[in-house]
């Protein structure tokens, strides 16, 4: 089986399998051989991916880079149990989603024919600070959030954006013109809808007509994901790496957009800036609170505890409802903010379904090892949010491997303005 994004599809490919949209209608059946105009129509029609018959060389070829000889097989297991320790793998989502990182986490090993196991930017030696007794309570938490500090405030171009999409008399190019007030973010934007994030089937070479194709609040929406990486850069690199953190935070949005695809949820931007933001409380912490920070990583490390569950047992709270409060203050979507404060606990959140997506994403991100907000751990699965998804675990390993092939891309267009 070889299944491949719709941007890499060739005349003369020949369907492995049938092809559905996202709301099961048929569209080819296997067999088909491909020409541009089906090519054009699967795109069209929002096809992520086919499933594309492999010819014998090809196989063999693929199979020799995805051998790994027992020693490495040994060793992934072992390594992968031991991140895997908070979690049921008796429970099938659990079960697949182990299988799925040790046979990387294997093949990795063979391929790069060293011991090298998994790192762990935030892994600390000792804890440096000791944690200031107001901030050791919710209340006080809470009072130094609100009162103490002055918490990071949205750029002013997404005031006149937010203030532009409000007005009832706005048209897509009244839209387009505030974007246009910030030419970097404006680029940005026109090369993430141009790109495999998409799969648009023709170039969109202005923002008037991104907006009309994508649709206002989505890319409002996604402007601001790709703003927001800008607005922390100077937390000092001794607390974090920002750079890792982020890596986390747009795999758990991409991982999101493609679940929400699964389940035909039209505004997928949304999930995906709700994985982007889902650890964004930590940057608070990181960035106002190092000492609670530290030492919540120290506790983590010494009781091979999760990172969440420390800074409750430190603060009577975690970085969700920090994340919460920052979100307020932002005005944003309070199904944004609602998300955010849940995803550790999808059954008190009042939309369910999405933030059950977020939870799972996070999961998943943890597992396979994209970047890290500080967690060493696999998060436990919530039985709970998984029965809400309705997913089969089958799709996990499909779910993998396509943000594995969106992510290198997207992480160098949210990136692109260090080169």
């Amino acid at each position: 089986m070889s299944i491949i994004n719709v941007s890499e599809l060739k005349p003369n490919m020949i369907l492995r399998d049938d092809v559905r949209d996202n709301n099961g209608r048929f569209l080819l059946t296997k067999g088909t051989n491909l020409t541009m105009d089906q090519i054009r129509m699967l795109k069209m029609w929002g096809v992520i991916e086919a499933d594309i018959e492999v010819s014998e060389q090809e196989h063999t070829k693929q199979e020799d880079s995805d051998y790994a000889d027992a020693k490495s097989i040994e060793m992934a297991e072992k390594v992968t149990s031991d991140f895997f320790m908070h979690t049921d793998r008796d429970h099938p989502a659990m079960r697949e989603l182990f299988n799925a990182c040790s046979l990387q986490k294997a093949v990795e090993l063979a391929r790069s024919k060293t011991d090298t196991v998994y790192d762990n930017s935030f892994r600390i030696d000792s804890c440096i600070a000791v944690v200031p007794e107001h901030l050791t309570t919710e209340k006080g938490v809470l009072e130094y959030i609100t009162c103490d500090i002055e918490l990071p405030t949205l750029p002013t171009v997404f005031m006149k954006i937010n203030e532009t999409i409000m007005n009832p008399k706005s048209s897509a190019r009244d839209i387009a013109d505030a974007i246009s007030l910030d030419t970097s973010l404006s680029a940005r934007l026109l090369k993430i809808v141009n790109s495999a994030f998409y799969g648009f089937p023709s170039q969109i070479d202005t923002l008037t007509r991104a907006v009309a194709i994508v649709g206002t609040k989505q890319l409002s929406i996604l402007a601001f994901g790709i703003k927001i990486i800008s607005m922390f850069e100077s937390i000092s690199s001794d607390t974090i790496d920002m750079k890792s953190f982020w890596k986390h935070s747009i795999a758990c949005g991409v991982i999101s957009r493609i679940i929400a695809g699964y389940k035909n949820i039209r505004n997928t931007e949304r999930l995906f800036v709700a994985g982007l933001l889902h650890d964004i409380g930590r940057l608070i912490l990181y960035s106002y609170m190092p000492a609670v920070a530290l030492c919540a990583l120290q506790k983590a490390k010494e009781t091979s505890g999760l990172l969440y569950d420390m800074e409750h047992e430190i603060m009577k709270l975690d970085h969700a409802t920090i994340g919460k409060l920052l979100l307020k203050k932002w005005k944003l979507p309070f199904s944004l903010e609602d998300i955010v404060a849940h995803h550790h606990i999808p059954q008190k959140s009042q939309n369910q379904l999405e933030c059950s997506i977020v939870h799972l994403a996070d999961i998943i991100t943890n597992a396979i090892k994209i970047g890290t907000s500080g967690e060493y751990y696999v998060p436990p699965l919530d039985p709970f949010s998984w029965d809400r998804i309705e997913l089969s675990e089958k799709v996990l390993t499909s779910i993998i491997h396509q943000s594995d092939r969106q992510f290198d891309e997207i992480i160098q267009l949210f990136f692109s303005h260090e080169n």
